[in-house]
């Protein structure tokens, strides 16, 4: 039921059901412990769910590699299990917390944000479920999408508290009037702020300056970056896209991820020339583009540089946050062997700052690839204080799968977050325009190459999330625990008393 908020069954309000029933599979806090329990309601649920989400998994394989649909369902199978991890971490939480007198409702939330901090390849968050109403999301600026999912988190535990009290008998049909009353207007207030706040948002953004960017979607093929022979191609469909943009407008052209076809070294300041040429035959600029950098022994970078009218290159960003097994291997500096096994991607080094590009009116910050679906990636993007976010994407290894949606909507948490318009270049994937409210403005996949013109707002300042994170938020539910544990005891003391 929780899944059932992916594509295509689209449907948020499952992932509310799933939630509630989620809590309701949770041990009773009385009695003897049951962590075990807990540890398994935390394992099949997550497995459970991301079977359903990543049932996607398997085609790739089976079309990008020799393994056959054995070895692909097997690769889905752990890879679930891989991805429950987070949810059996939170489901232990809320049950320790239960156990020490903290509020069912309240544990379970505190469950839930804790499993939000969990690393993960595929980090979906119930805020991120429910990106499809943006109503419901706005408080991100304030807690980011962590805290909404705490809150939603909190009132599909109210409603199973609510359940659990009906199942008593007895007096307890009116007493489950008051959790599911609570539950009910926790989320109707989320709503309400987050129609009024998203009315607040759009304001300010008729009356920002908006510029007129050109979002690029070549589709390409997956190989196609890897293969010497098809570099010229890719550059004249490129061109040949980027000059129709202008032709209409466009201040400012967007290519996806590792578009640019040739390695270039990453400190080079001026652009290629003759057929190399960032700006081909006759395209004005500026243009910003994923590219693979090389740099010192060997170094490659998965990068952004922006290629201005005078031919000049600017100081090109190197993603920060790079994927597990794509581009890196997780704890292969502590287990060399893991690099050796899984090679793929290894001469890849991640960046260490932000860059901000300048292009006219605009200032943008670049969020390379999964970086989107990242709270810390959106926030260190805004340590440059851009006006506007640039996602690049190459998602052609996905072509035709539920995973450019899946990762579009948590880009929109990024843009709420932050408070900025976000145009995203993606091949192959859901090229998109998404405004500072998360309301998705354009949306474009194919069936044929195009450029779409976005006018986004180019708006300033930054929100209490972009400048302090979730520690004030998680200070507070913290707080909040310890305070229902202290005073269970004192109840427990005073009856014991």
């Amino acid at each position: 039921m929780f899944a059932l908020t992916a594509p295509p069954t689209d449907a948020p309000l499952g992932l509310l059901a799933g939630l509630v029933g989620f809590a309701l599979c949770m041990p009773p806090a009385e009695g003897e412990p049951r962590a075990r329990r807990a540890v398994l309601v935390g394992l099949m649920f997550g497995l459970g769910a991301n079977l359903v989400a990543l049932r996607f998994v398997p085609e790739v394989i089976t079309r990008f590699t020799p393994l056959g649909q054995a070895p692909a369902t097997l690769a889905l199978v752990l890879l679930s299990l891989a991805q429950a991890i987070p949810w059996l971490l939170g489901a232990l939480s809320a049950h320790v917390l239960a156990r020490r007198g903290v509020a069912r409702w309240l544990a379970f939330a505190c469950g839930v944000y804790v499993a939000t901090f969990v690393p993960a390849i595929f980090p979906w968050t119930p805020a991120g479920g429910l990106a499809t109403w943006p109503w419901m999301i706005q408080l991100a600026d304030v807690v980011g999408e962590r805290g909404v999912s705490l809150l939603i988190a909190a009132a599909t535990g109210l409603f199973a508290d609510a359940v659990t009290t009906l199942r008593r008998g007895g007096t307890a049909p009116r007493a489950s009037v008051v959790p599911m009353a609570i539950g009910v207007a926790l989320l109707v207030g989320m709503a309400l702020h987050g129609a009024a706040r998203s009315a607040s948002v759009e304001r300010a953004r008729r009356e920002a300056p908006h510029a007129r960017v050109a979002v690029v979607q070549p589709l390409f093929e997956a190989f196609d970056r890897w293969e010497a022979e098809r570099s010229a191609m890719m550059m004249e469909r490129l061109t040949s896209l980027t000059l129709a943009a202008e032709k209409r407008g466009a201040e400012l052209v967007v290519w996806p991820e590792s578009a640019y076809p040739y390695p270039i070294p990453h400190a080079l300041r001026r652009s290629p020339v003759g057929p190399r040429a960032v700006l081909g035959y006759g395209v004005r600029g500026p243009v910003l583009t994923g590219a693979y950098t090389t740099g010192a022994g060997g170094a490659s970078y998965n990068a952004a540089i922006l290629a201005r009218s005078d031919g000049s290159i600017a100081r090109p960003y190197a993603k920060r946050h790079l994927l597990w097994f794509g581009e890196t291997v997780p704890l292969s500096d502590t287990f060399p062997w893991l690099r050796r096994v899984f090679a793929r991607g290894t001469g890849i080094l991640p960046g260490d700052h932000q860059v901000l590009f300048e292009a006219g009116a605009v200032r943008a910050a670049v969020l390379n690839c999964y970086e989107d679906t990242l709270p810390v990636a959106g926030r260190e993007a805004m340590e440059v204080e851009p006006n506007l976010l640039v996602n690049v994407t190459n998602d052609a290894w996905f072509a035709g799968s539920a995973e450019g949606e899946l990762h579009l909507r948590l880009a929109v948490l990024r843009a709420v977050e932050a408070r900025r318009d976000m145009v995203r270049a993606v091949n192959a994937g859901p090229t998109s325009w998404v405004d500072a409210a998360g309301v998705v403005r354009l949306r474009y996949v194919g069936p044929v190459p195009a450029a779409p013109l976005t006018s986004p707002a180019l708006l300033e300042g930054k929100t209490f999330y972009s400048r302090h994170g979730d520690g004030p938020f998680a200070a507070l539910v913290a707080l909040a625990a310890v305070t229902g544990a202290l005073r269970a005891r004192r109840r427990r003391e005073a009856a014991a008393g």
